[in-house]
């Protein structure tokens, strides 16, 4: 699998992107920088877009897509959970703010909706998706990934403690999580969010490699961009402590797995 990372932050400014992943140019994970990073003739060949949560910087270019592909008589097909789909319709493509394409053109809609259940697996493609709930401060979808070759990834969205046992159940070839600050935000963290720092990640990773006795790749992103300094020395830290691979995403990267 080539994976793509469209935007790999949480706040978007002249150098980075709100969340958004791409898989072999057909299937994005979260949309939040995914018209920003992609020429029309890409988004006309995406399949699906898996969405892990409501919140905006992971679903911000939904609309925009909506209406790219609206005027090329083109639908597409989302994945998430009940709050995504309420959020997206009640707030975004509510008729106000922007089109109603759940609904629109009436005979064929451009979006598709199709609800994703934690534990549930189903076959999108040629891949497996397997969602898994994440502690996160709204229902919050993890996406692992199996293309037909048996390689695997795992991609968080939001998380915080807890991660570890909501994976334990996985073995990914790649992790994709998300640190959104500085190890100074533990405590804070910890209470508030339910964001991950580099301290609390390697609990996570720590308490992973107890109970699948290995610890693959790992790859943060969701970075708040003014901590980033600061989180790339303590995760190069974590990666020494722990002597394996981890490491910062940035925006235009692609790793293959």
């Amino acid at each position: 699998m080539k994976i793509q990372f469209l935007g790999a932050h949480n706040c978007e400014t002249a150098t980075t992107g709100l969340m958004c992943l791409l898989v072999d140019d057909v299937l994005a994970l979260d949309a939040g920088a995914l018209t920003r990073n992609l020429p029309i003739e890409a988004m006309l060949k995406l399949e699906a877009v898996l969405l892990t949560h409501g919140h905006y910087d992971h679903m911000r270019d939904i609309p925009t897509l909506g209406m790219n592909l609206f005027l090329h008589g083109k639908s597409l097909d989302l994945y998430g959970n009940t709050l995504t789909k309420q959020n997206l319709a009640g707030c975004l493509l509510n008729g106000t703010i922007y089109s109603r394409f759940f609904e629109k053109p009436a005979e064929k809609p451009t979006f598709r909706f199709h609800f994703a259940g934690p534990d549930t697996p189903f076959k999108l493609g040629e891949y497996e998706v397997l969602p898994l709930d994440m502690p996160h401060s709204i229902p919050t979808l993890g996406y692992q990934l199996t293309d037909t070759s048996g390689k695997k990834f795992f991609y968080s969205g939001d998380t915080g403690p807890g991660l570890s046992q909501s994976i334990k159940n996985i073995s990914p070839d790649l992790l994709v999580v998300e640190v959104t600050g500085p190890s100074r935000y533990t405590d804070f963290f910890t209470t508030e969010g339910q964001h991950l720092t580099p301290e609390l990640l390697g609990r996570e990773l720590q308490n992973f490699q107890r109970l699948k006795g290995y610890l693959p790749p790992v790859i943060c992103v969701h970075m708040s961009p003014g901590g980033e300094a600061e989180i790339e020395a303590e995760i190069a830290a974590l990666s020494a402590e722990l002597r394996s691979p981890i490491y910062l995403a940035h925006e235009g990267m692609t790793v293959t797995v």
